[in-house]
């Protein structure tokens, strides 16, 4: 017990300061600051960050980890000290980790050793390791909890043990590389990340000067009197190559630039038509600076998004309006169409990841309550007949097997109850057209066909009440069942027809995955250009504030 006692007080004079350990061992780490890690933070520590840090002292022996007994450098401190300061090259903030403060105390530190207080030493040495997990955890699983983005649950990720990632890095001096194995495979991941620091060079050169809108159009050989300004802005931003000859005429839309304007249309989800319009302007206006930050909000949401390579997916794009197929994810798409999603404000398409799993051809589109109680009872309530007009007939339940209700006061009243569902029936009229491609979720959302096919040309398409419509179903229909013969485009084709069966159920062998995700900054696959669409849902300034530093005390 005597001894007990003795051991506990010298632990906590060591704590204190008043003893110092000698220099001839490694000095035992202060069990207070692995207990309560925010007393040498300064800064809230969340729990699961604390059990990490307990645990990563654990697994290696017994000391300090970045420092040796006599308070020198142990190998892997610079390289430490480098990916921490590195963050931004991630689109993180170095100042979460304390990167330029620890640097200076661990210069501090190495200046005063081997006559440095063991226990200034020992608190650095849990802050490093604190900053070090951090950041682990940061570039792996996100900085920001993905439902304040629109995500309505937090994907399924695997979690790794980031005290074990940390331990054997620092034995194998590995840690650049444990880094890089616990960035997303996502190859739009590291084709952003490569970007990124070109951008923000870029962006702080720039000196820009608002183009005018020209109405009704800037067309090829056609002047304006601020027609090099174009030239001057696509040669800055790079669409045009820095020694492309100007215009012999300084107020002509010069046709040679015509495929620079196309291509930088294509890549901000503009109609491609070389046409300088009112929309091409705007995304010309837009400073880099907002580049930058659609970037690196990109690389955070991409954070969240488990990745399976050796796997079909099919990725949504929402702010983009675009779809892409890939028979693997590491591996460029395979296919892509335009789509349609939700409303902004009213009816946004929510952020998930699901398993598709089945087709309907020439599906009944069983109305939703929402839709039917804003929308359809009041056309029903005005119009008896808007039933026989549209192909819809009140029925007992969501099955396609139920059977029909005749429609009059007491149909009318169970709708109204809730008791009565409202179908449409299959047909050219039907609002998921010839196919809906169903991955079973809490929110009822899907992708489908759509008989409203002129929406499609428009630049932007956020019509639907939630659910994806394809403009290629055809074609994604064929790419699924692609190895379920006897299915093929011809067979597709015909159970699409409007003379085909009323429904026809097709189960996939093998479940496919489909991310639909919110990014205002994306490449759909390694070495592909970096695209830019426009926050409709005005998801990105919120994300940008919760992506801020951490403060002290927050």
């Amino acid at each position: 017990m005597r001894r007990s006692a003795l051991c506990l007080a010298i632990c906590v004079a060591v704590c204190a300061g008043i003893v110092t350990v000698p220099r001839t061992v490694a000095a035992p780490l202060p069990t207070p600051w692995l207990e309560h890690p925010e007393s040498v933070w300064a800064a809230p520590v969340a729990p699961a960050e604390a059990e990490a840090l307990r645990r990563f002292y654990a697994l290696g022996p017994r000391g300090w980890r970045w420092f040796d007994a006599q308070g020198r450098a142990r190998p892997g401190l610079a390289e430490a000290l480098s990916v921490l300061a590195a963050a931004e090259d991630d689109g993180l903030h170095p100042a979460d980790y304390q990167a330029h403060e620890l640097a200076r105390a661990v210069g501090a530190a190495l200046d005063a050793a081997p006559n440095a207080e063991a226990a200034d030493v020992s608190a650095l040495d849990v802050r490093l390791s604190l900053a070090v997990l951090r950041l682990l955890r940061d570039l792996h699983l996100g900085r920001v909890d993905p439902r304040r983005d629109g995500w309505k649950r937090r994907p399924a990720t695997v979690v790794p043990d980031f005290a074990a990632v940390l331990h054997h890095a620092l034995e194998g001096g590995r840690l650049a590389s444990a880094l890089q194995a616990l960035r997303p495979a996502w190859p739009a991941y590291e084709a952003l990340r490569v970007t990124l620091p070109a951008l923000r060079a870029q962006a702080a050169r720039e000196r820009q000067v608002a183009l005018p809108v020209f109405r009704p159009g800037l067309r090829p050989g056609q002047s304006h009197p601020q027609a090099r300004q174009v030239f001057e802005r696509l040669r800055f931003l790079g669409e045009l190559p820095g020694d492309a000859p100007a215009s012999g005429d300084p107020d002509m839309y010069d046709p040679a630039w015509e495929p620079a304007v196309r291509r930088f249309q294509a890549r901000h989800g503009l109609n491609d038509d070389g046409v300088i319009g009112p929309s091409t302007v705007a995304a010309l206006n837009v400073p880099l600076w907002q580049r930058v930050r659609q970037v690196e909000l990109s690389l955070e949401r991409l954070r969240w998004m488990p990745f399976v390579p050796g796997r079909p997916l099919i990725v949504v794009n929402v702010p983009m309006f675009r779809l892409w197929a890939y028979a693997d994810a590491t591996e460029a798409p395979v296919l892509e169409s335009r789509v349609i999603v939700g409303r902004s404000g009213k009816h946004p398409t929510p952020s998930m990841m699901e398993e598709l799993r089945y087709l309907v051809f020439r599906p009944y589109w069983n109305v939703p309550p929402s839709i039917l109680r804003e929308e359809e009872l009041p056309r029903l309530e005005a119009d008896p007949g808007y039933l026989q007009r549209h192909d819809k007939e009140v029925v007992a339940a969501a099955s396609d097997h139920s059977p029909v209700v005749p429609f009059g006061a007491e149909a009318l009243a169970g709708l109204r109850a809730g008791s009565l569902r409202l179908r449409q029936k299959p047909g050219p009229a039907n609002a998921l057209g010839a196919v809906k491609f169903m991955m079973p979720n809490d929110e009822a959302i899907y992708l489908h066909d759509t008989p409203s096919r002129g929406l499609f040309l428009r630049e932007r398409r956020d019509f639907s009440h939630g659910c994806v419509r394809v403009q290629e179903p055809a074609a994604l229909a064929t790419w699924l069942l692609r190895d379920q013969p006897p299915w093929n485009a011809q067979r597709v084709a015909a159970a699409m027809r409007d003379d085909a069966a009323a429904s026809q159920y097709v189960r996939l062998e093998s479940p496919v995955s489909v991310a639909l995700v919110y990014l205002t900054a994306w490449a759909e696959a390694a070495g592909a250009p970096v695209r830019f669409a426009d926050d409709v849902y005005r998801r990105d300034a919120p994300l940008a504030r919760a992506l801020q530093p951490r403060r002290a005390g927050r």
